[in-house]
């Protein structure tokens, strides 16, 4: 009788599983027939930063996210787009965080703030709005200046892949 109420209990269980409508984030379901989905632009971040080229790299890193996705249509022409995500570089700031000696870095942190905004087109409604604050760590290279810009540039670059997986998430959650 036990493995009888056992063998109940799971297929409860599956069940319950199936029919609770969960699904993982970036598995949206194909958009209805006859109904497209919106058209979404990602124009050059604004960059209030010393820091250069961040507004094409943050870009770029949200446009390659974004395509990915079947809940809107990218298109590289903000004046046709249903939607718009504007991004800014509000700041980058770099720390020292482990260090060798008293006067000698081991790894440093880099920390960028992005506000991030994303409005309906037409109407120029805020849709959703939010400040990220990005963090990676990556390690000094003391005796060759060149890779040490080649590290602190992989770090940038993994927050900008960071950030557009982050923004993905929430999108699909917007939307």
């Amino acid at each position: 009788m036990p493995q009888v109420a056992y063998q109940w209990v799971v297929a409860f269980l599956l069940l319950a599983a199936v029919g609770c409508g969960y699904r993982p984030v970036g598995s949206e379901p194909a958009p209805l027939p006859g109904r497209e989905p919106p058209s979404l632009a990602v124009p050059l971040f604004k960059n209030r930063s010393t820091e250069v080229n961040l507004e094409a790299l943050f870009a770029n890193a949200l446009s390659e996210t974004l395509g990915q996705s079947r809940a809107w249509r990218l298109t590289p022409r903000e004046e046709t787009a249903d939607l718009v995500l504007e991004g800014e570089v509000t700041a980058v700031e770099y720390a020292s965080v482990a260090f060798f000696d008293i006067d000698q870095s081991l790894v440093r942190r880099v920390t960028i703030r992005v506000d991030l905004a994303l409005k309906e087109r037409p109407s120029g409604r805020i849709l959703w709005k939010e400040r990220e604050v990005l963090t990676d760590d990556y390690p000094v290279e003391q005796r060759n200046y060149l890779i040490g810009e080649q590290t602190k540039a992989m770090g940038i670059r993994r927050s900008a892949h960071t950030l557009a997986r982050r923004v993905l998430e929430k999108l699909l959650l917007v939307l």
